[in-house]
């Protein structure tokens, strides 16, 4: 048509709907990564693991790595099939719930929680177990205080919030037994229910 103009662009399409939410979470597939290629080179090359694990002497010795390195390997070695899968099946609702920097809050602050546990309770051993269960807890907390948004039928929340609060029953009890696992999963729980209640906080004030 004549006199038409020859900058005009069409617009952009729109996004489809829900496909931000399919992204692959960026710090979760970081983590995955990093924790099963050291994993796996842990069989390969066993001086890894040594290099690697909790170790008093070796970490009061100048080996500062070892304050955290122990959650890139696994000790004993079997635990890999189910803690480094593990990453992946919390780490990515996780992230998709809390955020990027919420998730790697809610990985390395029970950790880190988790290791200083073990240099005191279980001094040598290795594993991300403990991070992972940071990450559970933190579901849990949701559970609890968001999930009922998702418009999920009450019967079945209620029959999963069972299972949520076992899980920090659960922790209750191992840390009784000082059992490293349970203090991280409590403090995953703690730290979710902290971002979660600022959320709301956030979104009430607006």
């Amino acid at each position: 048509m004549t006199g038409a103009r020859h900058d005009e662009r069409p617009p952009a399409p729109e996004p489809r709907p829900g496909a931000r939410g399919r992204r692959v979470p960026p710090v979760t597939a970081t983590l995955f990564l990093v924790t099963g290629a050291v994993t796996a080179a842990q069989f390969a090359f066993p001086g890894v693991l040594a290099a690697l694990r909790r170790d008093p002497g070796a970490l009061a010795s100048g080996e500062w790595w070892r304050a955290l390195s122990p959650l890139l390997v696994q000790s004993p070695g079997w635990q890999a099939l189910v803690t480094v899968p593990a990453i992946a099946a919390l780490g990515i609702p996780a992230e998709r719930i809390f955020g990027a920097k919420g998730v790697l809050a809610l990985y390395l602050v029970p950790a880190a929680i988790g290791e200083g546990l073990g240099y005191v309770w279980q001094p040598h051993g290795a594993g991300n177990s403990i991070a992972v269960l940071g990450l559970a807890g933190a579901l849990v907390s949701w559970l609890f205080l968001a999930a009922q948004e998702k418009g999920w039928p009450r019967p079945l929340l209620n029959r999963v919030r069972i299972w949520g609060a076992a899980v920090l029953a659960g922790a209750v009890v191992d840390n009784a037994f000082h059992d490293i696992h349970g203090l991280p999963t409590l403090a995953g729980a703690v730290i979710g229910a902290g971002i979660l209640l600022r959320r709301r906080r956030g979104t009430s004030s607006v």
